[in-house]
C-alpha cells in the first residue's frame, strides 16, 4: 500500500465530510493522534481494518482510500464561472463531483434506474445565425412539449424531462453561475447552478445548459464576459426563447397594449420568470422597444421592481427557496432506498442533502424510513427500485 497516498485520501475525504479529526477519531473509533500520523502517512503499520473503520465513518467504499475513486478522474466539466477564484471555482466543482461519485457508488451498492431516453428534438440548420440557431430550436422544444406561449413552471425538471440528465442547486461561491459535469464511462450529465444567484438567474442557467446539452456542445467553458463565442450566443437565444418565448409575449400584451413603460417590462419580467434585460432583448428583437429605449429601461434589480410594483414579499420568498439547496430528486431518490435497505449510511446521505446527520436521522424515522433488517434488506431494496422504476416508466 501507498501509505501517503492513502492518508492523503483520508484527509481529503475527512475535510469533504466537513469533519475534523477528533470527529472523524471518535465516529471510527481510533485515538486522534493515531488518525494524524495516518493522514501523515507516518504510520507504518497500516492495517486493512482500520482503513475500513475510517471508510464505514465516512460513509465511502474501503476502495475510495486504498485505490482512489475513478469516477473524479474522468469527468467532464463545462462551467459558468465569471468572475470566480480558482479556489472557489475548484470548491464549487467538488460539491458537483461528489454527487457523481455518490451516484457511481449507488450503481454497485442497487440495481440503477434511470428515466428513460427521450427523442432528441431536431436541430435547426446549422447554416443559421447563432441567434436564429436557438431561437428556432426553442420553438421546436416548446412544440414538441406543448408548452405554446405560456411560462415555463421549471426548467431544471424540463432538463431533466428532455435529455435524463440530472439538475441541482448547490452552495456556490458568488460568481459561479453552475457546471454542467459528465461522466463519460457511464453517459451521466449533472447539471448544477448556485444558491447565491438569484431565482431569475438560476432559471436562465438551466435552459441556456440545456441549449448546450441538445445541441452536443460537449465539454465547453463559458467564461462569462463580453466575448461570447457562437456557441454562447446560441444557447443565450435558446435560454431567451424557451423562457420568454415571443408568441406569449405578444398574448400578453394584447393587440391594444399600452406603453411599454418600465412597470408593463417588469409585469412581463414577472409573468415569465426572467430578469428584465430577458424581456428588453424579446422586445427590441420584436420592434417594440428601440436601443435608446432598451438603455433608458434597463438597471433596476428584481427586487427593486418588485418593491416598486407591489409583489416585494413573493419575490422574497422565491429568492429564499432558491437559496435553498436542492440535490437531484433521482439520486436522493436511490440513496434513500439504499439508506433504508441499510447499504448507505445515514451521514452519505446527509452529505447529499445538506443537511445535519441526527435531524435527518429523526425526520426519516418520522416518515416511517429507517435501514431494514440485514435479513430483509436485499429483498427490500429489490422491491424499492423495481416500484421506482415503474413510477418513473410511468
Amino acid at each position: 500500500m501507498d501509505i501517503r497516498a492513502i492518508g492523503e485520501r483520508v484527509r481529503t475525504e475527512r475535510e469533504r465530510a466537513g469533519l475534523n479529526q477528533r470527529d472523524l477519531a471518535r465516529l471510527a473509533e481510533l485515538p486522534q493522534p493515531t488518525l494524524a500520523r495516518i493522514e501523515l502517512g507516518t504510520r507504518t503499520q497500516l492495517t486493512v481494518a482500520e482503513l475500513d473503520r475510517i471508510a464505514t465513518a465516512l460513509g465511502i467504499p474501503l476502495t475510495d482510500l486504498t485505490r482512489g475513486n475513478p469516477v473524479r478522474e474522468r469527468i467532464r466539466i463545462a462551467a459558468r464561472i465569471g468572475q470566480a477564484e480558482p479556489e472557489a471555482t475548484a470548491a464549487a466543482v467538488r460539491q458537483a463531483v461528489d454527487i457523481l461519485v455518490l451516484d457511481d457508488r449507488l450503481d454497485q451498492l442497487a440495481a440503477p434506474h434511470r428515466a428513460p431516453d427521450t427523442t432528441a428534438p431536431e436541430l435547426p440548420d446549422p447554416g443559421l445565425p447563432p441567434d436564429a440557431q436557438g431561437q428556432g430550436l426553442a420553438r421546436t422544444v416548446r412544440y414538441l412539449l406543448d408548452l405554446g406561449g405560456a411560462p415555463l413552471a421549471d426548467p431544471g425538471e424540463l432538463a431533466e424531462r428532455l435529455t435524463s440528465a440530472d439538475t441541482a442547486v448547490l452552495d456556490f461561491p458568488a460568481g459561479i453561475d453552475g457546471f454542467t459535469i459528465t461522466d463519460p464511462v457511464r453517459g451521466v450529465v449533472l447539471i448544477t447552478v448556485g444558491s447565491r444567484a438569484v431565482a431569475e438567474r438560476q432559471r436562465f442557467t438551466f435552459a441556456h445548459e440545456l441549449g448546450h446539452l441538445l445541441f452536443g456542445d460537449g465539454a465547453h467553458s463559458d467564461a462569462v464576459s463580453a466575448c461570447r463565442t457562437p456557441a454562447e450566443i446560441r444557447c443565450d437565444a435558446f435560454a431567451r426563447h424557451l423562457l420568454a418565448p415571443q408568441d406569449g409575449i405578444r398574448a400578453w400584451l394584447g393587440p391594444a397594449h399600452g406603453p411599454l413603460d418600465e412597470r408593463a417590462c417588469a409585469l412581463l419580467a414577472r409573468h415569465f420568470g426572467v430578469s428584465l434585460m430577458v424581456i428588453l432583448i424579446q422586445l427590441q428583437h420584436l420592434g417594440l422597444l428601440t436601443a435608446t429605449q432598451v438603455d433608458t429601461l434597463r438597471g433596476p434589480t428584481g427586487a427593486q421592481l418588485a418593491r416598486r410594483y407591489g409583489w416585494g414579499w413573493q419575490y422574497e420568498c422565491e429568492q429564499e427557496a432558491a437559496r435553498t439547496r436542492r440535490p437531484p430528486r433521482r439520486v436522493l431518490e436511490r440513496a434513500t432506498i439504499a439508506y433504508r435497505a441499510d447499504r448507505l449510511g445515514i451521514r452519505a446521505l446527509a452529505r447529499l442533502e445538506g443537511r445535519d446527520p441526527e435531524d435527518l436521522e429523526i425526520g426519516l424515522a418520522d416518515a416511517g424510513i429507517s435501514p431494514c433488517p440485514a435479513n430483509i434488506r436485499h429483498a427490500d431494496l429489490g422491491r424499492l427500485l423495481t416500484r421506482a422504476r415503474t413510477s418513473e416508466e410511468a
